[in-house]
């Protein structure tokens, strides 16, 4: 973590950021490529004499600079804090519209790195049981993920009709790698000995045994990732998961699920 003499030699860059709208929105859109002002004025819908204003700012800044088309683009020093700004701005927008959901889970476990990108999921809604339909979430799950050709699951948890679900994956050719807990193992190899032997044999099944505990059970497809915790209190919350949307979403569960199996061991055959 930076020290207090590193955020006393930012405080002026930070200041300017919060203090002025107009000079955030210039560079989040700049970083989508070069304007002129009238574009800009256009897109914002603020006055070409206020945007001059903070332009002129951050051109002595040199935080964007003047093309030779008459237009405004983003120096290097410009794009690397404006993409900055832009996790930061998403990272805040799904804080705030699940704070619920981020406040009333365990998040012990879970890498910093990616806790630091989690605007990265911010196209998100929360699927949430209710007393006419406890499993919602759970139902909502099992549909789309027998759809879904790639599967990358974390757990250590299992459902009842989840070792099916996976068998029958496997045998639409569907490629499922799964990391469980040590105790989820044992669980497995007792109650569904025979469905684990068999996919074991499978090209497009693999399986991993991790080597601490888990606060999270998580499941990335084709078109993003399911996300789940256990509560504060200590049991796992099965009436509620974060459904998170698009290609961002899945890169960041893929990422979590390399880190996890960085953590585990490749389970070849059951002893």
């Amino acid at each position: 973590m930076p020290s207090q003499d590193y955020y006393d030699l930012a405080e002026n860059r930070l200041k300017a950021f919060t203090r002025s709208a107009v000079r955030t929105k210039i560079m989040l859109r700049l970083a989508k490529g070069d304007m002129a002002v009238g574009q800009l004025e256009t897109d914002m819908a603020i006055r070409g004499s206020t945007i001059l204003h903070s332009m002129k700012e951050l051109i002595e800044e040199n935080i964007v600079k003047r093309t030779n088309r008459n237009e405004y683009e983003l120096t290097n020093v410009g794009m690397i804090e404006a993409l900055l700004i832009d996790e930061l701005v998403s990272a805040i927008v799904i804080l705030d519209k699940h704070k619920d959901f981020w406040l009333n889970h365990d998040l012990r476990g879970m890498p910093i790195e990616l806790l630091a990108k989690i605007g990265m999921l911010a196209e998100a809604e929360i699927i949430k049981g209710d007393p006419a339909a406890i499993l919602k979430s759970h139902e909502h799950f099992m549909t789309e993920l027998m759809k879904s050709r790639e599967v990358f699951g974390v757990s250590p948890i299992i459902l009842p009709d989840y070792p099916q679900a996976i068998a029958k994956l496997i045998e639409d050719k569907s490629s499922v790698k799964l990391i469980v807990t040590k105790t989820l193992l044992g669980i497995m190899k007792q109650d569904h000995r025979n469905i684990l032997e068999d996919l074991l044999k499978n090209e497009h099944f693999e399986l991993y045994s991790l080597n601490q505990d888990l606060k999270t059970a998580f499941t990335v497809t084709d078109k993003g990732l399911s996300l789940g915790f256990f509560r504060i209190d200590g049991s796992y919350d099965v009436g509620s998961d974060l459904i998170c949307y698009g290609k961002s979403a899945r890169e960041w569960g893929l990422e979590l699920f390399e880190y996890y199996k960085s953590l585990s061991n490749k389970i070849k055959i059951i002893k």
